[in-house]
């Protein structure tokens, strides 16, 4: 938590630029807009206060500590990872040529993983902002995962001449993928304090529910799926059919105007919550998506072959577009699947001393494989924040996360009524490596 922002007293948080750089948490739709979050690990859902609990827990809005209104502007961040030969093995040979030995190696590993795989989540909060009990977020995410088959990645590094010896084989790419979509949410949360849990038996006793209402706009979708394409001595044959929006121009009358708008598909949604404290404890829950109707307007997709031939002596290529409809059925039955599922978080915030507070977070979500979960499908972690000295509160947060773990840490300096928080990352899925930089600046004024 973020100490200047969850001062009762009536003053005006605002946080006036934060800039994100590498590995930075995208909450379900809407992004993360705290460095105390990043720092933590995570582990936030019973700590954020002001505009920050519109996506971590909108109960908090009516809950003891929170800002009369806060203001966040301009928020970005984003991660990226490759498996298992990531960006730290290809940054190690920067400059210089890779040895074929070294080539090999990373095609036998990408075999024992089934392919070698690479993505990048990214979001952009334009604003978000608290007013007493209401909060208002906008925020815009893109993912993008793309899978190679393990002769795919062989391609990649050797083309037809061979991996040894220069003799060329037939390398298929069956299981090469790509998934790319983009979306904005507006997130529109409203709170209030109910009855206690033991009608004030314990000391400073507070409970709230909290509800946040959600428009989601799906600006585009790239989905293809390789059927079988091969890459020979002599020749190249491409088979990887492709959605996506639909870009022709149709007629109006008898001038034509485009099918796109920017608008490939829409949904309404609402999360829950609950806010309850007590002497020196905190505890959130956030059920996300109870409701969530988003779906794609697959009148607004079309289809590509992906078809190609390619020889010494010819070649061709179609990617045309073509109606939706004559997609392979595969293919339309992951459109179908892709929607915003159900998730739920539990988190605890402990003030162990007035200068330490230790906090507990865990999350999981439904779905399947096509479900739109943007960033770990589930968390498990805990975090602390230690005020030694009132002006420069420290956070640490550790969490085990879907298919590896992720730490944070970061530093908060309040000074003329202004903090700067700063706070690093690093995660692991799998083989891949990934680190971050948050900084914001945050000004409170009377």
């Amino acid at each position: 938590m973020r100490a200047s922002l969850s001062l009762p007293m009536p003053r005006v948080a605002l946080a006036a630029v934060c800039l994100t750089l590498g590995a930075s948490r995208i909450q379900a739709q809407l992004p993360n807009a705290s460095t105390a979050a990043f720092a933590l690990g995570g582990n936030f859902t019973a700590m954020a206060r002001g505009y920050e609990a519109v996506a971590w827990n909108p109960a908090n809005l009516a809950m003891p500590g929170r800002p009369i209104m806060s203001l966040g502007l301009g928020i970005a961040g984003g991660v990226g990872g490759l498996s298992p030969i990531d960006f730290t093995t290809l940054h190690n040979f920067s400059g210089r040529v890779v040895d074929s030995a070294t080539r090999v190696s990373w095609v036998d590993r990408a075999r024992l993983a089934g392919g070698q795989r690479g993505s990048i989540d990214a979001a952009f909060t334009p604003i978000a902002l608290s007013v007493g009990p209401i909060g208002l977020q906008v925020g815009s995410s893109v993912y993008t995962n793309l899978n190679l088959s393990p002769d795919a990645w062989e391609a990649v590094l050797f083309g037809n001449a061979g991996r040894t010896n220069g003799q060329p084989r037939t390398l298929d790419f069956t299981g090469t993928s790509l998934r790319a979509a983009a979306f904005t949410t507006g997130g529109m949360s409203l709170a209030f304090e109910v009855p206690t849990l033991t009608g004030g038996i314990i000391r400073n006793e507070h409970a709230a529910i909290g509800v946040t209402a959600k428009y989601v706009v799906g600006h585009g979708l790239v989905l293809a799926e390789d059927n079988g394409s091969s890459l020979g001595a002599s020749d190249l044959q491409m088979r990887f059919p492709v959605i996506t929006v639909n870009t022709e121009n149709t007629l109006v009358g008898s001038l034509p105007a485009p099918n796109y708008d920017g608008v490939a598909g829409t949904g309404i949604g609402a999360d829950v919550s609950f806010a309850w404290s007590g002497g020196p404890l905190k505890i959130g829950v956030l059920a996300e998506n109870v409701i969530n109707g988003f779906k794609w307007d697959t009148t607004k997709l079309a289809f590509m072959p992906g078809t190609g031939a390619f020889n010494a002596d010819s070649s061709s290529v179609d990617f045309d577009q073509r109606s939706y409809s004559a997609a392979p059925q595969a293919l339309r039955d992951i459109v179908a699947a892709q929607a915003y599922k159900p998730a739920i978080s539990i988190g605890a915030a402990f003030n162990l001393t007035k200068s330490l507070t230790l906090t507990g977070d865990m999350k999981t979500s439904t779905g399947g494989p096509e479900a739109i979960i943007i960033g770990p499908k589930s968390r498990f972690g805990v975090g602390a924040e230690w005020r030694l000295l009132p002006f420069l509160p420290l956070r640490a947060g550790v969490a085990s996360v879907t298919d590896g773990w992720q730490a944070g840490a970061g530093v908060g300096l309040r000074l003329l009524g202004y903090e700067l928080g700063v706070a690093t990352s690093l995660r692991q899925i799998g083989d891949a490596k990934q680190t971050g930089l948050m900084v914001g600046v945050i000004g409170i004024g009377r």
